[in-house]
């Protein structure tokens, strides 16, 4: 019998580009590194994401070929990436972030036909995957509605809590600054519209305040504008477990947000933080609660404190022990 502390052989099969995007599965990297220095041996396997038939199966048959050996094989993301791994020979472990599972609403017939497609390959991994990561509690519901055999694991990527900590040098004085975040500011996900619009309403009710947009930022700069903020605010039409949140609450931010992920859950606990509907007013109503709570003082960093990027690596290598 294999016993427990023997190094594991894991190969991660990811679709995360960093030579077209610095930033992009950067978490991953992150954990990866974290991993990598403890009882496992973590090998990255990356894909080029593509539904040319033809791609496809060449991907298919270096999957087969290379990723020959491993304990287990673990992959980072659904849809192509997902369903790829399927065809590797050995034990098969599936991460869904989010944005694979949920069905995104998007322009023009290529656009909506990739996310058809996606999806549907994600639900084919989820249905023949036994192993599945998951980010919020939210997400195991869904997946367990496909899958009931699966043991699924709420393993939500880590945040560097040695970085991400409140820094009173910085300072928040007027105006009252309020924090929108998105890779792309017109991303249909993020629904820059609806937070401007719940803004607008808020700034006629509160005239010294102003709306900060943080895009194309890097990972490095993040902590000093969360820092430099007084909420953060998200209108997500869906969410695995949104790191800016993570990142926030860890520097003692509160946040208003539409109801995605397990974020309800924390705000029923918190004075400061609050989830709403998608209306506009809701959203503008919330941000003048935190407004009149601005001087208040609250703890709102041992939320995330299970969600250290090391307490997450450690989560990690137990389940492949």
């Amino acid at each position: 019998m294999e016993k427990n502390n023997e190094i594991k052989r894991v190969a991660w099969v990811h679709n995360f580009n960093r030579e077209v995007n610095p930033s992009s599965g950067i978490f991953m990297y992150i954990l990866h590194d974290k991993c990598n220095v403890k009882e496992v041996d973590i090998q990255l396997y990356y894909v080029s994401p593509s539904f040319n038939p033809i791609r496809f199966v060449k991907q298919i048959i270096d999957i087969r070929r290379k990723l020959k050996g491993y304990d287990y094989i673990h992959a980072q993301y659904g849809s192509a990436t997902g369903f790829l791994t399927l065809f590797a020979k050995g034990k098969k472990i599936l991460t869904l972030r989010g944005s694979d599972l949920f069905k995104t609403k998007v322009i023009g017939l290529k656009a909506k036909l990739h996310i058809a497609i996606g999806n549907f390959l994600t639900r084919l991994s989820v249905k023949f995957t036994n192993n599945i990561v998951v980010m919020s509690d939210h997400m195991k519901n869904m997946v367990s509605d496909i899958n009931r055999r699966a043991e699924i694991s709420v393993i939500p990527d880590g945040i560097d809590l040695t970085k991400f900590k409140e820094d009173d040098l910085i300072g928040r004085k007027e105006p009252f600054r309020v924090l929108f975040s998105s890779v792309a500011e017109y991303n249909p996900v993020k629904r820059y519209q609806l937070a401007k619009e719940a803004f607008d309403k808020f700034n006629k009710r509160v005239e010294e305040s102003e709306l900060v947009i943080m895009t194309g930022v890097t990972h490095d700069m993040v902590v000093e504008f969360i820092n430099s903020v007084d909420v953060v605010l998200l209108t997500s039409t869906h969410e695995g477990w949104p790191n800016i949140i993570k990142e926030c609450l860890a520097c003692n931010i509160p946040f208003v947000s539409t109801n995605v992920s397990d974020l309800e859950y924390i705000a029923n606990k918190t004075k400061k933080c609050f989830v709403t509907g998608d209306s506009s007013d809701e959203i503008s109503d919330a941000l003048l609660d935190v407004w009149k709570q601005k001087d208040n003082k609250e703890d709102l960093r041992k939320y995330v404190l299970d969600m250290d990027i090391d307490v997450i690596a450690n989560r990690i290598i137990e389940l492949y022990k």
